[in-house]
């Protein structure tokens, strides 16, 4: 008996591949469906046919004598194996089946040779067996897709649910931040802005952890912040610097600082030139200061005077130029103090504002005085403020370096050169002044 399996996509394509390889005489054995795919699941079910016939297969030329042949080899092969001679066998009980095969072969052919039949599967218990297999997959199909369903149906929800809560409890630790930020003095733009950053940067253990939210604090406000930490710092033959800025701000108090900085730091060649003929007493005020560091003072009039002053003083190493205050409204006053400080002339312009003006003025100043073309700014009065966020507005919004901040009238004392790490304690340090050592 030849027995093969075949595999098929359907009942009637297997059958027909039966016919074809085992004729019509073929009886199938068994059938099942099998399946491909991850586990056997979702993948394409085919079906295998287990099938025998009782003859060699009809492809075959000379079937019989091919098989004839392929048995005496058998017998010879396996009497050589045993060293015995077919007349005179060694295994008496081996030899004598093998002839009594030999003999059937060569008698009847292969149909004589007895072989245990198994009971045939007829087409309609074939049919009933397949139907049943194709329902019960049919049902593991439908109740599959029946669980993806509920599953996808269920997610959004969770993950909505989800998102509605961290979204919750992101908003209530960023609120917190802006308003810990609003208590620093910080503008509500500033305060938001800062606040979206430490969102994208932080995880929520981190906004709730108050050591790394005020460690992050610190840095992304340190990042914000320019300084220009030493004006003198580049070896120039002369230093020109010129403070402008609204009235009241004490800019000729903070021109002395920066002179007696500059005695102590670098050196006693200093020269002072003042335009400030507005002001009562203020060129006597200026004198003063002179007299005491032993400062020659010059006075000029007009933008011809300024530079026969500058001629006067070329042998010096700083030369400090005190301006009349101006109103920022004031554009005419602004515009004549632009033709004083020609920019041929390579004057520093240092822009002194007080930390106790209003926002909005504040910003209306450097707006004004822009025409100027600023290259520093100085903030004086802090020592009258309870809080400094603005320090940090104005760096976001206008970017102009610090040079100075004063803290007091005291002459040389109350003068600092910029530090980013001290104006971040500053502002994250609401009435607490300037640091010293």
């Amino acid at each position: 008996m030849q027995v093969k399996v075949f595999e098929s996509s359907d009942m009637a394509s297997g059958l027909k591949m039966v016919k074809e390889e085992l004729g019509p005489d073929a009886l199938i054995l068994s059938t099942k469906t099998i399946r491909s795919g991850k586990l056997g699941l979702l993948g394409k079910s085919r079906f295998e046919i287990t099938a025998a016939v009782d003859s060699v297969w009809p492809d075959k030329k000379n079937n019989t004598l091919n098989f004839q042949a392929k048995a005496q080899d058998k017998l010879t092969e396996r009497d050589i194996l045993l060293g015995a001679d077919i007349d005179q066998p060694q295994d008496e009980s081996l030899t004598y089946n093998a002839a009594l095969q030999l003999k059937g072969l060569q008698s009847n052919g292969p149909e004589s040779i007895p072989i245990k039949q198994e009971s045939p599967v007829t087409c309609t218990e074939n049919q009933s067996n397949l139907q049943s297999e194709v329902d019960e997959l049919k049902g593991m199909i439908k109740n599959l897709g029946r669980e993806m369903l509920r599953i996808n149906n269920s997610q959004p929800t969770v993950r909505k649910t989800l998102a509605a809560n961290h979204s919750k409890t992101d908003d209530a630790h960023l609120q917190s931040l802006q308003q810990r930020l609003l208590d620093y003095g910080i503008t509500p733009e500033t305060a938001k802005t800062i606040s979206g950053f430490a969102s994208e940067a932080l995880t929520l253990d981190q906004l709730t952890d108050p050591f790394k939210l005020q460690e992050y604090l610190e840095e992304i406000i340190q990042e914000f912040i320019h300084v220009n930490e030493d004006i003198f710092k580049e070896n120039k033959r002369q230093h020109r610097v010129a403070l402008v800025g609204p009235t009241g701000v004490g800019k000729t108090t903070t021109l002395a600082k920066i002179a007696a900085s500059y005695l102590s730091k670098h050196s006693p060649s200093i020269g002072f030139i003042t335009i400030d003929t507005y002001r009562i007493a203020a060129v006597e005020q200026l004198k003063v200061y002179g007299d005491i560091m032993n400062i020659p003072v010059e006075v000029v009039l007009s933008p011809e005077q300024l530079e026969q002053a500058l001629l006067k003083l070329r042998d010096k190493d700083l030369v400090l130029i005190d301006t009349a205050g101006r109103s920022p409204q004031d554009s005419l006053c602004i515009e004549e103090l632009a033709s004083f400080l020609n920019p041929d002339l390579g004057i520093e312009k240092h822009l002194v504002l007080s930390a106790t003006t209003r926002d909005k003025e504040l910003f209306e100043a450097i707006q004004r005085f822009s025409l100027l073309d600023i290259d520093n700014t100085i903030i004086t009065k802090i020592d009258e403020c309870t809080s400094l966020g603005l320090l940090l507005d104005i760096q976001i919004r206008e970017k102009i370096p610090y040079s100075y901040i004063t803290n007091g009238q005291r002459v040389p004392e109350d003068i600092m050169e910029a530090d980013k790490k001290i104006l971040t304690q500053l502002i994250m340090s609401p009435g607490k002044g300037l640091p010293y050592e």
